[in-house]
């Protein structure tokens, strides 16, 4: 028999109550929805924040077979509880060390590419609750993309004139990133992004992903993939413009660039005075 919601509730329960005897200075818990990208393999996995004595139930929209979702190695101190739903609860037995990693992986069926997850302890924040949803289909992207093609072909200078100049650094671990620019168009952005590699004379640092944060009503934050669309590669530098759609009600919108084993930080985007319906 499979656990039931008052197991779950049990688990909620316990981990409120571990968190409240810890006091201040420990995590922030936090509720967290996360976008799958379109093309999981070519880009980190998606991060779950852990901790010990916190239980994290991670939900999806359609729920897989629970006997697909297997730790890459043996002795992972995470137990896994299976929901009958197709939840999972993840429960560490200890906190995980400065740059451990725990990976899972989810099969999502023949010929499909695998889900992947990666566990890790931060200091600022645990999940107390991750939901994993599918990306919705949108009609307005096509137009989307003829705009960022249209800033990403224009010469510095001309895109300078219709983009509010202002300059945010961002620093993965192997590469020096700058928002050089952001348009906004009522609830829709365009950000032009210059990278380089941080080794003097080495070519451009390969930006796989730039992956978007808004926090929503009560606090929950939503993260996913914005749409990138990559200039062609210079001696030092590339240039990049990505978009994405603020959601309705959101205060709070951050970047974070990442290379292909290199997730970056996320970092505030400045945000449009005024935000409208697009």
């Amino acid at each position: 028999m499979r656990p039931g919601p008052w197991l779950l509730l049990l688990f909620l329960l316990l981990s409120t109550s571990a968190a409240a005897r810890e006091g201040a200075g420990t995590p922030a818990l936090q509720r967290r929805t996360l976008v799958l990208p379109s093309q999981p393999g070519r880009v980190p996995p998606l991060e779950l924040h852990v901790a010990a004595g916190v239980a994290t139930l991670v939900s999806f929209d359609s729920p897989p077979s629970p006997e697909a979702l297997e730790p890459s190695r043996d002795g992972a101190p995470v137990q896994l509880v299976r929901m009958a739903d197709g939840s999972l609860i993840l429960v560490p037995s200890r906190h995980l060390a400065p740059g451990e990693q725990v990976h899972l992986s989810w099969s999502t069926g023949a010929g499909a590419e695998p889900l992947r997850f990666v566990l890790v302890t931060r200091r600022d924040a645990v999940d107390l609750q991750v939901r994993v949803v599918r990306a919705p289909d949108s009609a307005r992207e096509q137009d989307a993309e003829h705009m960022a093609r249209s800033l990403l072909a224009a010469p510095d200078a001309r895109a300078s004139l219709v983009v509010s100049q202002v300059t945010v650094d961002h620093h993965p671990r192997d590469a020096f990133g700058r928002v050089e620019s952001v348009l906004w168009l009522g609830r829709r952005f365009f950000a032009t992004v210059a990278v380089r590699s941080r080794e003097e004379g080495a070519p451009p640092w390969p930006l796989v992903q730039a992956r978007l944060r808004a926090t929503l009503a009560e606090g929950e934050l939503l993260e996913w993939s914005a749409h990138l669309f990559s200039g062609k590669a210079g001696a030092f530098r590339q240039r990049h413009v990505l978009t994405g759609l603020l959601p309705e009600g959101a205060s709070r919108l951050e970047l974070a660039l990442d290379g292909e084993a290199a997730p970056g930080d996320f970092h505030p985007l400045p945000p449009d005075e005024e935000p409208t319906s697009p």
